[in-house]
């Protein structure tokens, strides 16, 4: 439902929800990745105090203002904020506090809301006190389900998602799927080295990019992580076969401990949000079509 509308052309993509329960919120990208979440302390004045549509319409209204800081930090007099809720609430109420921001509000209700899964994540992510203007897109894109940042708005991430651009379908139809999948693993920089973050990257390329089409369900997807496979479907491309020797070698090859890494980040017994993401991946996204996740539990 768009309730106001500046006609300006940069827009902001969020997800905001609130548990009464447990008396918690969380904003999310829409692509999934967490931005701020935790519970309400006692001193705040946004407090639901055990109420659910309160808790609802107190997410609502921190994701609004953090997308005004967003608006702000980017220098642009007005922007869209697309915010994705579970259920109907105050539009009018959410469209006047948008609008202080200089926010035009498209309130949209979904199923699939990516922030409801961080309303019930152990521990605290606090909004980091910089710039937000990578919230901020110069036109609007195409809404895809949630996978493109269980990373984005996590602020401790890598830099390849600090500064990736919106990818072009038309020139790489892949380019969301290895964004999304690599996003399931580079959620940030905390016990990934280097080589490691590198060493996922390339995989996700080798099992997404060859030459037979992408994988079209997670099992294909983790099927392909055997070294003998990959070669018989990379013959004759020497860079790729040179990437499989480098990931295949060693004592613990980086090839296996990929495959240990998105066996368990896809596991159908793992309870934690960014597993929960991850197995709507395929399920929710047309094939070689991802939105992104990109946020991880500690």
């Amino acid at each position: 439902m768009r309730v106001t509308e500046f006609g300006d052309d940069r827009h902001i993509w969020l997800a905001a929800a609130g548990d009464g329960v447990s008396d918690t919120f969380a904003v999310c990208g829409a692509e999934g990745r967490a931005l701020w979440y935790g519970p309400f302390l006692d001193a705040d004045v946004d407090h639901p105090r055990g109420d659910g549509a309160t808790a609802r319409m107190s997410a609502a209204g921190r994701a609004i203002w953090l997308a005004g800081r967003a608006r702000e930090d980017a220098g642009v007099e007005k922007a869209t904020l697309h915010l994705s809720v579970s259920t109907d609430l105050d539009a009018v109420t959410l469209a006047c506090t948008a609008s202080m921001a200089g926010l035009a509000l498209d309130l949209v209700v979904t199923d699939d809301n990516p922030a409801l899964d961080w309303c019930h994540a152990f521990g605290r992510l606090d909004w980091t006190a910089g710039p937000l203007t990578d919230l901020v897109d110069p036109a609007e894109p195409t809404p895809t389900p949630a996978l493109r940042s269980i990373t984005g708005g996590l602020d401790q991430q890598t830099e390849a998602q600090e500064g990736a651009a919106m990818p072009n379908p038309e020139l790489d139809p892949y380019t969301e799927l290895r964004a999304a999948l690599e996003g399931l693993l580079l959620h940030d920089a905390v016990g990934l080295d280097a080589k490691m973050r590198h060493a996922i990257a390339a995989v996700v390329h080798l099992t997404v990019d060859v030459p037979l089409g992408p994988p079209v369900d997670a099992e294909e997807f983790l099927g392909r992580f055997d070294a003998s496979w990959l070669v018989a479907s990379w013959l004759g491309h020497d860079t790729e076969l040179s990437l499989i020797a480098t990931l295949a070698a060693g004592e613990i090859p980086a090839l296996s401990w990929c495959e240990l890494m998105f066996t368990t980040t896809l596991a159908p017994w793992s309870t934690s949000p960014v597993a929960a993401h991850a197995r709507r991946v395929f399920a929710t996204v047309s094939r070689g079509k991802l939105g992104a996740v990109r946020a991880q539990v500690g």
